[in-house]
C-alpha cells in the first residue's frame, strides 16, 4: 500500500513511521527547502507519550526530553494558585505522564526513524482535487502527483484542507506569544517543575529542557492580528513588559540571546464537519489546530497518527477513514474548546477582576482538577499490528 503525506512536521513524520510498521510505502512532500531544527519547546503529556509507544517512538523521543513531576500555576508574584502532581499521575498510569523538550530535538528524533529518501523538500502543495479514485496534488513548482491515499499534515494553513473544506476558518485567539530558549538554569530552579505565571493580560511559562536550558513562553493580549507594537517588540521590549514578574523570570529573560526570539499571533481552527474527504485525510493542525494553552497540539497530532495507523492495520482503507472520523472528531473538538476557555480565563486583563480570577482558581479542589486532566490525558490506543 502507498500513501502520500503532505508535510514533514510532527504529524507527518509520526504517521509515516506508523505506516512503515505496517509495511507501507510512504512519500513525504515538505514545503521547506531543508529539514532543520526550528521552534522552541513543547510539552508531551500522557496521551502523547502513549501514542508514541504505539508508534514505536517512545524511547527515541523520551531520551531527548526532561520529565516533569510538577506543574505549578502562579500569580505574577510567585504565589501558588494551583499545583498538579504529575508524579501521582505517573504512578497511577504506570508510565511517565509529562515531559518537555525542544521542538527541534523532537523533530530530529522523529527523522532518525525514517530513511531520508522518503522525504522530498521544497515541495509546497498548493491545491488538491479528487479525480475518480485518486487525489491529484498540485505543487508550487508545477509538479503534479497522484495517489489513491493522501494524508494532509501541512499545518493550520493546509492547502489540502482549504481545497476540500473551503468553508474552514482560522480563528484569532486575541493574544500573541513570544518563545525562546535561555541557556543555563537559574540557581535553585527545579528542572522537574514547570511553572506558568499569570498577570493581568499576560503570562509567562518556564520549563527546563535537557542541555541545561530553559524553554520559556510569554503571552500578551492583542486586539488584532499582526499588531505592529507586538510584532516589532524585541527582547528588551518583552523584558519591560514582564519586568514586574517574580524571580527567576528576569534572570531567564536576561540570559536569552536577543536573536532567538520567536513571535507569533495565536490561532486555532473553528471546527470542521469531517477530517476526511474522499481519499484524503487530515491530521494534526491541518485538521484541528488548537491554542497552546493545554499543551495538546503535538499530542493530538500523535494521537491522530497512532489511531489511523492502527485502523489501517486491521481495516480496508475506506473503512479505516470512516472510523478515524468517528474517533477523532469529538475528541479534537473537546480539547479545542477547553483550550480556548483556558486562554480566555488566563488572558483576563482587567486589574480589578484578576484578583477574583486568582482567588477562584486557587479555590478549585485538587480532585476536580485531576478529573479534568484525566479526561484529557487518560486515552487508550489500539496496538499496531506490525509486519516486522
Amino acid at each position: 500500500m502507498r500513501a502520500v503525506i503532505i508535510g514533514a512536521g510532527i504529524a507527518g513524520l509520526a504517521v509515516a513511521k506508523g505506516l512503515r510498521l505496517l509495511g507501507w510505502e510512504t512519500e513525504i512532500y515538505e514545503q521547506a527547502s531543508e529539514l532543520k531544527p526550528l521552534g522552541a519547546g513543547l510539552s508531551l503529556s500522557a496521551n502523547a507519550l502513549r501514542a508514541l509507544r504505539v508508534l514505536g517512538l517512545y524511547e527515541t523521543v523520551v531520551a531527548e526530553a526532561q520529565p516533569i513531576h510538577r506543574l505549578d500555576l502562579l500569580d505574577d508574584e510567585g504565589h501558588v494558585l494551583q499545583s498538579t502532581d504529575f508524579q501521582r499521575f505517573s504512578q497511577r498510569y504506570g508510565h511517565l505522564s509529562m515531559a518537555v523538550l525542544h521542538r527541534g530535538d523532537l523533530h530530529r528524533a522523529l527523522l532518525t526513524e525514517l530513511p531520508r529518501s522518503v522525504i522530498r523538500t521544497d515541495m509546497e502543495c498548493v491545491d488538491a482535487r479528487q479525480v475518480g479514485e485518486k487525489i491529484v496534488l498540485h505543487f508550487a513548482d508545477g509538479e503534479i502527483v497522484e495517489s489513491e491515499l493522501v494524508l494532509a499534515c501541512d499545518g493550520i494553513h493546509s492547502a489540502v484542507r482549504r481545497a476540500f473544506f473551503p468553508e474552514s476558518r482560522e480563528h484569532f485567539a486575541r493574544y500573541a506569544c513570544w518563545r525562546a530558549i535561555s541557556p543555563g538554569l537559574p540557581q535553585g530552579m527545579d528542572p522537574a517543575r514547570l511553572t506558568e505565571s499569570w498577570g493581568a493580560g499576560k503570562r509567562i511559562g518556564l520549563a527546563a529542557i535537557p542541555g541545561e536550558r530553559v524553554y520559556w513562553f510569554a503571552c500578551c493580549g492583542a486586539e488584532r492580528l499582526h499588531d505592529p507594537k507586538l510584532a516589532q517588540a524585541d527582547l528588551a521590549g518583552v523584558k519591560a513588559m514582564f519586568s514586574g514578574f517574580h524571580d527567576p523570570v528576569p534572570e531567564v529573560l536576561d540570559r536569552t540571546p536577543a536573536d532567538s526570539l520567536i513571535w507569533t499571533d495565536i490561532l486555532d481552527l473553528d471546527p470542521i464537519p469531517s477530517f476526511t474527504r474522499g481519499n484524503a485525510v487530515l491530521l494534526g493542525d491541518a485538521a484541528h489546530a488548537v491554542t497552546p494553552d493545554l499543551g495538546q497540539g503535538a499530542g493530538l497530532a500523535m494521537e491522530d497518527a497512532a489511531v489511523l495507523t492502527a485502523l489501517f492495520g486491521r481495516l480496508p482503507a475506506d473503512e479505516a477513514l470512516r472510523e478515524y472520523d468517528k474517533r477523532r472528531l469529538d475528541r479534537a473538538r473537546r480539547v479545542a474548546a477547553e483550550s480556548r476557555l483556558y486562554a480566555k480565563v488566563a488572558q483576563w486583563q482587567n486589574p480589578l477582576v484578576v484578583p477574583l480570577r486568582n482567588f477562584l482558581v486557587k479555590s478549585i479542589p485538587e480532585r476536580f482538577m485531576d478529573q479534568q486532566l484525566d479526561a484529557v490525558l487518560d486515552v487508550t490506543f489500539e496496538p499496531v499490528r506490525s509486519v516486522a
